[in-house]
């Protein structure tokens, strides 16, 4: 999701001369593929509200250069973790939009996140530990359109818009930031085709993000596309398994007279690979889905690498579903 934090955290103090009063060369956007679950944009759901809570645990591998290796300091080992925390109030309403259902959620973000970081000067004499950590609330994600069309009982398509508003303290140069500094739009279409009676759930999703400029400078990050892929099985009806994996690239280069970075080892476009592995079940039919993943990153570039562990709750307390109206 967000991840410029952990950048900061690792890195502020050895690039300190070059970056303390212009922009982080670390912007990677705002949607991270593999950490959703496939079913949670399936089926269109009823007029009511839906309540979600996603967990995100998430532990640093390090940061991997334009050719993919891995970057490193001399004299410097370090370490990284960090907690992501998005509850999310998703309403489904009544009203149609062009035959489709329309839908809107709202989610904040808590993170924290802390870094070990040994320093080791004269052969091992005199070393030096730094341990920063930063905690707050990040940016706030909004999905102020949500259309969702249902074909008969093979196929469900979507169209969701939603956008990354910079709430989260940010301050160019500062070693505590917790937001990106910029506006995000993001732009999706899941589409899941069924097979034994929704038993079996095949998705595919393409994203498109576009972002604005960081506050208080002439840099705009570059847009970027990702798609992810997978497969939901039913085991039981009230055990899930699924597999999923997705892609992100940078297609856009990063624009601006405060882009200082082009020319250094950190010039060029993202792209990183994401596979995750999850297990769902339902202990209360129709009301309570609890949900376990473990999430891995692969093949990245201009990025971090890093693994994650989740876990989420969805809740149906069935309020606002307008039946108290109908006769």
């Amino acid at each position: 999701m967000k991840k410029t934090f952990l950048f900061i955290a690792i890195l502020f103090f050895a690039f300190l001369n070059t970056t303390a009063q212009n922009v982080s060369a670390y912007h990677y956007g705002s949607y991270q593929p593999g950490l959703m679950n496939v079913r949670d944009l399936a089926t269109v759901p009823s007029q009511g509200m839906i309540l979600i809570d996603y967990n995100y645990w998430l532990k640093s591998d390090g940061y991997y250069d334009q050719n993919g290796d891995r970057f490193s300091l001399d004299r410097v080992d370090s370490q990284v973790d960090g907690y992501i925390n998005v509850p999310v109030v998703y309403y489904a309403s009544d009203w149609k939009i062009f035959g489709a259902r329309y839908s809107v959620a709202l989610a904040p973000l808590y993170m924290s996140a802390g870094a070990k970081i040994n320093i080791h000067l004269n052969d091992g004499e005199d070393d030096i530990t730094v341990t920063p950590n930063i905690s707050g609330f990040g940016d706030l994600i909004f999905s102020p359109l949500t259309l969702g069309w249902s074909f008969n009982d093979h196929m469900d398509f979507s169209f969701l818009y939603t956008a990354y508003a910079p709430t989260g303290r940010y301050k160019t140069g500062a070693d505590d930031n917790i937001g990106k500094g910029y506006w995000t739009h993001q732009f999706q279409t899941p589409f899941y085709y069924y097979l034994m009676e929704k038993a079996t759930a095949l998705f595919v999703m393409p994203t498109f993000e576009t972002n604005g400029h960081v506050k208080g400078s002439d840099v705009r990050p570059g847009n970027r596309f990702s798609i992810d892929y997978g497969i939901s099985q039913y085991v039981t009806k009230w055990l899930e398994l699924e597999v999923l994996n997705g892609h992100t690239w940078q297609v856009g280069d990063d624009k601006g007279d405060d882009v200082w970075w082009n020319g250094t080892r950190f010039e060029g476009r993202d792209h990183t690979n994401t596979v995750s592995f999850g297990v769902g079940a339902w202990p209360w039919a129709g009301r309570l889905n609890v949900r376990a993943k473990y999430v891995m990153d692969y093949g990245v570039k201009q990025r971090l690498k890093t693994n994650f562990l989740s876990f989420s709750v969805i809740f149906i307390p069935n309020i606002l579903t307008g039946t108290k109206n109908k006769k």
